[in-house]
């Protein structure tokens, strides 16, 4: 089965900030006694920083071929603009090496061959339902792929794929000239204003508190690559390997409430706390062991706890309704 998506948790945090390498003209010559020396390339060529910019992607992110993993050469790319949720991201891979039908080890074809940029490209399915891949073969041992992903909508994915499968294929042997794109034009998340600006997660559930929710004492803060300006906090539960998942609080100094990861469907209730409403989402995004419960602050900031219990649908919301009138009580005056 296939195995990009292993590098793409690894590097999530990384994507957004790394650029493509730049590869020195010619081409690499044997050590006499050591054989032919294997070709190395750069997936991150395949897109020109004009195509990615005016695709609406920030700079890709290269991760070379790995015989130990079976993995092609990649670049991983994530949205400019992301405010938008869910954010969508892609992979580029490049494999100059490999036969496509072994590495995708018996994967069934998703539909019929369409000719995108002068070449044949196949949607495959993927472990990942929610992916859409598209491959193109080159040659008896080389191939390229396009991986896209936009949280669960894998009808948009492959759009988008299908978007960007011209302009990686004016890249390779016997692709067309790349197709025109009007450059994007999304608008950049707003500057953080109101209570949220400066607050710090963790102030949100007090020492005292945290033997109510049965978690650490203390929360570990950290920076969001995914949310615009946001920070979070999270407390590991102490149930050891049991059930219960942490409890985690985010702040969205830019993110309306209907902007976060599964917040695009309606709520299946609400919770009344200290005078405000928070609204619950229980399967978040899909999932059935994370459950989700968003307060807006202002029309464009936002708060979110997310917890859950992995085993019984039945608890997956005790946690966050356990503590959001604890957060409630600490939010400060708006």
């Amino acid at each position: 089965m296939r195995v990009k998506w292993r590098a793409v948790a690894a590097v999530s945090a990384a994507l957004v900030m790394a650029g493509c390498t730049v590869k020195v003209a010619g081409s690499a010559s044997p050590v006499p006694g050591q054989g032919p020396v294997k070709k190395v390339v750069d997936a991150c060529t395949l897109l020109s920083p004009e195509q990615v910019d005016a695709l609406g992607f920030r700079p890709g992110a290269p991760h070379p071929a790995s015989e130990q993993t079976r993995s092609p050469a990649m670049c991983t790319y994530g949205a400019k603009d992301d405010s938008a949720t869910p954010s969508p991201i892609f992979t580029v891979e490049w494999a100059v090496d490999q036969n496509l039908d072994e590495f995708l080890s018996g994967a069934v074809a998703k539909g019929e061959p369409e000719q995108l940029g002068g070449l044949n490209w196949t949607r495959y399915g993927s472990i990942i339902a929610s992916e859409c891949d598209i491959y193109t073969t080159l040659g008896e041992k080389s191939f390229a792929s396009v991986g896209v992903m936009v949280g669960e909508d894998v009808e948009q994915a492959c759009q988008i794929a299908k978007k960007i499968a011209p302009v990686v294929a004016s890249h390779l042997p016997g692709g067309a000239p790349a197709p025109s794109i009007t450059p994007s034009t999304s608008a950049a998340p707003p500057e953080p204003t109101g209570p949220l600006a400066s607050l710090d997660p963790c102030t949100l559930l007090k020492a005292d508190q945290t033997a109510q929710l049965k978690v650490e004492d203390k929360g570990e803060k950290d920076n969001s690559s995914t949310v615009p300006n946001g920070t979070f906090c999270l407390w590991k539960d102490t149930d050891g390997d049991g059930a219960q998942k942490s409890f985690e609080v985010w702040l969205g100094p830019s993110t309306a409430a209907t902007q976060w990861t599964g917040a695009d469907v309606p709520a299946t209730g609400t919770v009344e706390a200290g005078g405000k409403t928070w609204s619950l989402y229980p399967n978040l995004a899909g999932t059935r062991v994370n459950c989700g419960a968003i307060l807006p602050m202002t029309e464009t900031s936002s708060i979110e706890i997310v917890s859950g219990f992995i085993g019984d649908d039945s608890k997956n919301c005790d946690l966050v309704k356990q503590g959001i009138p604890l957060v409630t009580a600490n939010l400060p005056v708006s």
